[in-house]
């Protein structure tokens, strides 16, 4: 019994100590920042260059008989750095493309390189047609009041459903700008931007600087739109033209400044762009693989209703929330956080409770006692109300498969059966909604 007791421990922090896990399993998170500089060893003479990659191109270099497959161009790096550009104009279709700033990969980081895994996805999947997007998207772009502009759905759009999928146009390691110096890491992402298809895209999204005049375009669309994601378990900021939002990213990592106001976009550009709420109505996941990222539907979205997504962690109480969302410079009034002080303070009762509940129920099944095991089970069928009336999980299928591993350890097997089967129906109905997730 003891590996049970272990797995449902493991399950219980999964779906309560770390809601989004079920509910975004890539939000936006801040860069790494403060490391420290790393100067010329990828582009070194002789035995000193890194075997494993052709040798780089700096801005004087013009020897254009290396091989480079499947980049499109020779890798551009800048000057004494260790960071490269890595471009393919052909991914996701001749208007779109993608560019990597990255460690040129080498010896045992060959494996867990963006670099190396990117190349694999580029080399064994032909390029999109043109027209891979979706041509009739269920939303469009109006002007919000107080908010610029946002999206809006033009029909009901079902919980589960995936309504928008757009794949990364750069990948830039999130320790970039604390390894190179500014000059560099700006010549770096102009390098990137430049060199895409769609540059003229990228160009046009949402700026967020308070001194425009004296901050490249690349630079403040990146700070403003990028996301943060994980590939090979590394850490990287991804900027997904379609699903363009004004998040941190690494807002203050490349100029050691928070966003205060948000410069829309050219008024004429219909790039997509989705609003903060605290309990959104949309939810979006990254897949490492396919360099996508999905919008999905959290709950029902009914026509003329606003496609939002959460830029803070699920589960916070309003306090948590407040001081990560002052980050990005702005105050938020969704409506959770506009609630009377009541309603509001029951709100942030009932989330303190999930994670405390959570943590209880963790320590009663480690412990293995029966008697513990049935408390267990009515600390989680408490928690789980909690999780339901404050909407932190798109579905409980998780919730109720951890319960019944719990019924079951607690010696009602029948009630574990039920509510196991309750759950994989849950799960199988809203991944049916959303129909081939995965395969983005």
């Amino acid at each position: 019994m003891e590996s049970f007791y272990l797995r449902a421990s493991a399950a219980v922090y999964a779906a309560l100590l770390v809601p989004a896990a079920l509910a975004t399993q890539n939000g936006p998170q801040e860069a790494e920042i403060n490391q420290q500089h790393l100067y010329g060893t990828d582009c070194l003479p002789g035995p000193l260059q890194l075997d494993s990659y052709p040798t780089c191109v700096t801005a004087t270099s013009d020897d254009d008989d290396l091989p480079w497959a499947p980049w499109t161009y020779r890798p551009y790096c800048a000057g004494d750095t260790n960071y490269c550009v890595f471009t393919n104009t052909d991914f996701r279709g001749r208007d779109k493309g993608v560019s990597v700033i990255d460690v040129p990969p080498s010896g045992t980081e060959n494996a867990t390189s963006a670099v190396t895994s990117i190349a694999k996805l580029l080399s064994s999947r032909p390029p999109a047609p043109e027209s891979a997007d979706t041509t009739s998207p269920p939303y469009e772009l109006r002007d919000m009041p107080g908010k610029g502009k946002g999206l809006i759905a033009t029909r009901k759009i079902s919980r589960g459903e995936v309504f928008m999928v757009d794949y990364a146009a750069v990948v830039a390691d999130t320790k970039l700008p604390g390894r190179v110096r500014q000059a560099q890491g700006r010549q770096l992402l102009s390098e990137a931007i430049e060199r895409l298809p769609g540059a003229d895209e990228v160009l046009s999204l949402a700026r967020s600087s308070p001194d425009p005049d004296n901050v490249p375009a690349g630079e403040d669309v990146m700070t403003t739109n990028s996301f943060g994601v994980e590939i090979n378990g590394k850490g990287y900021m991804a900027l997904f033209p379609r699903i363009a939002v004004s998040l941190f990213g690494v807002v203050g990592v490349l100029r050691g400044k928070a966003v205060r106001t948000i410069i829309d976009a050219n008024p004429s550009c219909t790039i997509q762009r989705m609003n903060h709420a605290c309990k959104p109505s949309a939810i979006t996941r990254f897949n490492a693989t396919t360099l996508s990222n999905t919008a999905t539907a959290f709950h029902d979205i009914l026509p003329n209703e606003e496609l939002t997504i959460s830029y803070a962690e699920f589960g916070l109480p309003s306090a948590a929330r407040r001081q990560t969302l002052r980050k990005w410079g702005f105050t938020c009034t969704c409506a959770l956080c506009s609630l009377p002080a009541d309603e509001l303070a029951a709100s942030d009762e009932r989330r303190t409770r999930v994670s405390r509940l959570g943590k209880e129920v963790i320590e009663l099944v480690q412990h293995g006692d029966k008697d513990d095991l049935k408390t267990a089970v009515e600390l989680y069928a408490e928690a789980v109300d909690a999780v339901k009336e404050e909407g932190l999980v798109p579905h409980l299928g998780g919730h109720y498969q951890v319960l019944g591993q719990l019924w079951a350890a607690a010696g009602d097997l029948e009630k574990g059966k039920e509510w196991v089967r309750r759950g994989r129906e849950e799960t199988a109905l809203y991944e049916q909604v959303g129909g081939g997730v995965g395969g983005y």
